[in-house]
């Protein structure tokens, strides 16, 4: 594979260890009594369901499904019902082993190099492009186009291009677009007991949070930390604010400083070293110095709860729909009359899209002894209803029953909704909705609307790119540190002089290596557009 030997050096150097192979297809699981013997009629010519009529299911197959977090309490009797269905139409089990959320990453790679699993759970956040490039997972485009066929028309060729690597695909996207959209979660009520704009610009932002602190002095208005900043793109979270005013290609520019439009993603800038950056670090000032935030933010830790408990008014870091929901919720339980408020970033630039396809999939690990038979089941736990909501939601009348109104309703702790947390396995079609989702959809829709507008029709093209630093490792690290040190408060407006702070800033890094690094970040990224073809 290409560049699988550097990319391999990478994951090295990230503390990954990958190696090419996995182990897998053997491991047993206990089933219920009825269902754990099958005929060979019967299930050698099992077609429809699965795809194809040539492998030969005579032989039964125990799969091993490795997904993220903690087994549910219920476990083993969702496992039992789910196996008795696929038995029957593909003779074949799933054993579903859990990461936890203990030490996850390390878990993760383990289990790549030395554990059991046929099929498991990937995601970008998983380094699943790296992984793809080192040779960790199957190529799927056979296997998909005689056993998934019907899979593969449901998730469609633009998600699975999106999961793919010179042109292989390496997993399955989920079938439900996911909008995670970064955006500000703010206190409505007090919007709109002190007649304040709705904060959906910069200038409008200011003036709700002067409102409320010229109403309610002692209030805290924003908790902004160093703990939400994105490494080589930001140093300091009160700049996603700034993405109110820019539609760049992601959330902050790109890396290093650089940027690029949504529109126009090969056409890379300078942002750091042009006149709208120092323009944008003198409002950083002066909201500093209106004290939006605190005089001590580089150090303080980031309070998870600090809007739910009123310390804030507002959170411009890491808010997305499902975190809006959530405060929602958390208003409506507290029963204060609280009302929570959310604007996306791109509702105002006009960049909205769904989560990337690799940010919740499926892969066939390389080295399962039963792909076919993988590939089968994972098309059943998607595409077949009766067998795609036992493993999100359990046994109906067991663990959950659906209401009058058509709605998920939960009846036992002992397994939840999605308590395989398998986010993979979600099918658009057929998932069901909880009382709180009618709000979420009401968002989606929305956002899919405004999605469908720009010049890629709701697709995430930043978030499938791996870089590959190997090269400029060295620089890298010198450049981040460099941010660390001198960006972060010009950021947090926390500096005397801007413009001197910034000239300070702009010569650190370049002495740290910055133009080594931007010059192989910037051949990748436009390398990686061509490709997928964002011109």
């Amino acid at each position: 594979m290409k560049n699988g030997k550097k990319l391999l050096s990478l994951l090295l150097a990230g503390s990954m260890a990958l190696s090419l192979a996995a182990c897998g297809g053997d491991t047993t699981t206990t089933t219920s009594s009825d269902s754990s013997s099958q005929s060979s009629e019967s299930s050698s010519a099992e077609t429809d369901d699965a795809g194809s009529s040539e492998v030969d299911t005579s032989e039964r197959v125990d799969l091993v499904f490795y997904v993220m977090g903690d087994a549910p309490v219920d476990e083993q009797a969702v496992e039992d019902a789910l196996n008795e269905k696929l038995l029957e139409k593909v003779n074949a089990t799933v054993d579903f082993q859990f990461s936890t959320w203990t030490d996850f990453q390390t878990k993760y790679s383990l289990e790549l190099t030395s554990g059991t699993a046929d099929l498991i759970y990937i995601a970008n956040w998983l380094n699943f492009g790296q992984l793809a490039n080192s040779g960790a997972f199957l190529e799927l485009n056979d296997l998909l186009d005689t056993y998934g066929s019907d899979l593969k028309a449901l998730v469609g060729e633009d998600a699975l291009n999106q999961c793919s690597v010179d042109g292989q695909i390496y997993a399955v996207p989920n079938a439900w677009p996911e909008y995670v959209s970064a955006g500000i979660k703010y206190r409505e009520d007090l919007r709109a007991q002190y007649d304040l704009p709705v904060p959906d610009s910069l200038e409008n932002v200011e003036s709700y949070l002067l409102g409320i602190k010229e109403n309610m002095p002692g209030q805290g208005i924003l908790t902004v930390t160093t703990e939400e900043s994105q490494g080589t793109q930001t140093a300091f979270d009160a700049a996603w604010i700034l993405n109110f005013k820019y539609p760049w290609v992601t959330q902050n520019g790109l890396d290093y400083g650089l940027a690029a439009n949504y529109d126009t993603p090969q056409e890379v800038y300078d942002y750091w070293f042009s006149d709208d950056f120092v323009e944008d670090m003198k409002l950083m000032k002066k909201w500093a110095d209106y004290g939006f935030w605190s005089k001590s933010a580089l150090s303080d830790t980031n309070d998870s709860e600090a809007f739910k408990t009123g310390l804030c008014v507002a959170e411009i870091a890491g808010q997305n729909p499902s975190k809006y929901i959530t405060a929602v919720s958390d208003c409506e339980d507290g029963g204060q009359g609280w009302e929570a408020g959310y604007i996306a970033y791109g509702e105002t630039t006009g960049v909205i899209y769904p989560g990337h396809a690799q940010q919740n999939g499926t892969a066939i690990v390389r080295g399962c002894e039963n792909p076919e038979r993988a590939m089968m089941v994972l098309q059943l736990l998607m595409c077949d209803e009766e067998i795609n909501k036992i493993v999100q939601y359990g046994i109906e009348g067991t663990h959950y029953e659906i209401d009058e109104n058509g709605l998920y309703v939960n009846l036992s702790t002992d397994f939840g909704y999605e308590g395989f947390s398998t986010w993979n396995l979600r099918n658009g079609d057929i998932k069901l909705s909880s009382e709180n989702d009618v709000l979420l959809n009401e968002m989606f829709d929305k956002l899919e609307a405004i999605g469908a507008e720009t010049k890629w029709n709701n697709t995430d093209i930043y978030s499938g790119f791996v870089e590959d630093y190997e090269a400029y490792a060295a620089e890298r690290t010198a450049v981040s540190q460099v941010m660390r040190q001198y960006l972060a408060p010009i950021q947090a407006g926390l500096v005397d002089d801007v413009d001197a702070a910034i000239e300070e800033f702009r010569t650190k890094v370049t002495e740290a290596g910055l133009e080594t690094v931007r010059e192989s970040y910037i051949e990748q990224w436009k390398a990686y557009c061509d490709s997928y073809g964002y011109k």
